[in-house]
C-alpha cells in the first residue's frame, strides 16, 4: 500500500445500502454456517456459531441498524475481531452479500455528511465513492455500546 492509502476495506450490502469495514478487522468470510439460537437475546443477535474453536455470538447488521427485511438477501456471515479494553472480541455479522475488497486513500475518504443522514454518524468514519456507489467506512468498535460490548463478550 501507498502512504497515501488508509486501508484495504471489505465492502458488503445491507439492504439497498454499501458499506465496508477495514480488512484488518475481519477474520474470515463464512457462506455456509449453523447457528445456534440464544434465546431471550435482543432482536439484533441472531445466535451462536463454532469459529476455530471459539463460541462467537453472530449479529444480524439490518436489525442492529434497522433495515427492513428483504428477499435479495445471500445471508453471509463477516467473522470480525475487535479490541476494547484490551480484550479481544470476535463475532459474527450477518450481511446480505459481500462485494470485494478495496484500497482507500487519505484523498478519497469523505467527512459523514451531518445532515439527512439515517445511520448514527458515530458508527461511520466516512464515506466513500467508487465504481459508481458510495461506501459507508464502519468504525466497528462504535458500532456497540459499552453495555452490548460487555452482552456480547459473556456469551
Amino acid at each position: 500500500m501507498s502512504e497515501n492509502t488508509l486501508n484495504s476495506f471489505l465492502s458488503f450490502k445491507l439492504h439497498n445500502e454499501f458499506f465496508a469495514v477495514s480488512i484488518n478487522k475481519v477474520l474470515e468470510v463464512l457462506l455456509e454456517y449453523k447457528l445456534v439460537e440464544l434465546p431471550e437475546a435482543p432482536r439484533y443477535i441472531e445466535g451462536m456459531l463454532s469459529f476455530r474453536g471459539d463460541i462467537i455470538p453472530v449479529i444480524n447488521f439490518k436489525e442492529k441498524f434497522n433495515f427492513p427485511k428483504s428477499e435479495d438477501s445471500e445471508n453471509v456471515i463477516i467473522v470480525m475481531e475487535i479490541i476494547l479494553d484490551n480484550n479481544n472480541i470476535k463475532f459474527g455479522a450477518v450481511v446480505d452479500r459481500v462485494k470485494d475488497v478495496f484500497p482507500v486513500s487519505k484523498t478519497e475518504l469523505k467527512p459523514i455528511p451531518e445532515f439527512g443522514s439515517k445511520y448514527n454518524p458515530e458508527y461511520l468514519s466516512g464515506v466513500v465513492h467508487k465504481d459508481n456507489n458510495f461506501y459507508m467506512l464502519l468504525d466497528i468498535e462504535k458500532v456497540f455500546s459499552d453495555k452490548e460490548i460487555d452482552m456480547i463478550s459473556e456469551l
